[in-house]
């Protein structure tokens, strides 16, 4: 087969400016105004899986994981579009601020000028490297943006074991899957001692990650724990909210830069 040395450059180039819309495969733009209005149409709502397995943190997500939502998802985890950050972040942003609006101990902290944790959740080594980054950990970064202390992001959690992919698990699988695989970074566990925090994760699904997240925190001695994603799987029988909701709280307002 003949060597074509412009079907290469083709390639990165594709690579690195998309043709096509990340949400719709729209040609020409790599993120149409229908996938943006679709991705901030539903406002931040509280999620839980039924029946609630024991140790599941009060969870807020933004909108279901299906269509356009869970297509961009996909390409900026695992698709080479880190680009997206800027795009998701927002909705997470609004998202952590009902959570904390609607934790009484986290407002509490925050209005007091005491410290509040976002804690991304674990990714292992090799998604690490794969991606060139913690994905997670960098939209949790870009939702704060430049937000001066107490709210800060703490990168505190580690995988203790091998886990499989969580993607085409069934839930019994899942939870067997990560039982005891997650653990905080020891050098962390000081500073986090009786301080509230907030667990992120692009999407829940039933759970798993988030409780094992949770109780990895709370062995460690923090304070409460809640949790936030940017979509979550629609349960049958339920739709979620519009953005004609009560609006959402803001974040708090930086003083200065971390």
């Amino acid at each position: 087969m003949p060597w074509r040395p412009w079907e290469d450059v083709l390639a990165l180039v594709e690579l690195a400016a998309p043709s096509a819309c990340a949400g719709c495969a729209l040609a020409g733009q790599r993120w149409c105004e229908r996938c943006a209005t679709v991705l901030g149409a539903t406002a931040p709502r509280p999620w839980g899986p039924t029946p609630s397995p024991p140790g599941m943190p009060p969870t807020w997500v933004g909108p279901a994981y299906a269509d356009e939502v869970r297509a961009a998802v996909v390409v900026w985890k695992d698709g080479g579009r880190a680009d997206l950050t800027a795009r998701l972040a927002p909705v997470l942003r609004d998202v952590l601020a009902a959570a904390l609006d609607g934790s009484p101990p986290h407002r509490a902290a925050l209005r007091a000028g005491r410290s509040v944790a976002v804690v991304p959740a674990p990714s292992s080594p090799a998604s690490i490297r794969a991606r060139g980054e913690h994905r997670v950990a960098s939209l949790a970064g870009a939702a704060l943006g430049r937000r001066a202390r107490p709210l800060r992001v703490v990168d505190a959690l580690r995988l203790s074991r091998h886990v499989a992919d969580q993607a085409g698990l069934g839930s019994a699988q899942r939870w067997r899957n990560l039982a005891g695989a997650v653990r905080v970074r020891s050098d962390v566990v000081p500073g986090l001692r009786g301080v509230p925090c907030v667990v992120v994760d692009d999407v829940v699904t039933t759970g798993a990650t988030l409780v094992e997240c949770a109780r990895a925190l709370r062995e460690a001695g923090s304070g409460p724990v809640v949790a936030v994603t940017v979509a979550a799987t629609q349960r049958s029988g339920r739709r979620p909210g519009t953005r004609g909701a009560p609006s959402t709280p803001a974040l708090p307002e930086a003083e200065g830069s971390d």
